[in-house]
């Protein structure tokens, strides 16, 4: 296509536009990776486990502060 200068201009097409999601349901993003899959029964000890393994991180976190308090005051 020439302009009036003679010059000619790139046509692009319109930009397509997205069609949304028909139902609010698929609005939703999908699980980055699938949760395990764990028995009922054993919920429980997971989740005691967990607790257990997040106890010792914070007792490791205190004692590092503790560490770091004490350099900064020497």
């Amino acid at each position: 296509m020439r302009n009036e200068k003679g010059k000619h201009e790139a046509v692009y097409p319109p930009p397509a536009l997205p069609s949304g999601p028909e139902r609010p349901e698929d609005r939703r993003w999908p699980s980055p990776t699938p949760l395990p899959a764990v028995p009922p029964e054993d919920i429980g000890r997971v989740l005691k486990r967990i607790l257990d393994r997040l106890h010792a991180i914070e007792k490791r976190l205190e004692n590092i502060e503790k560490l770091l308090l004490e350099k900064r005051t020497t």
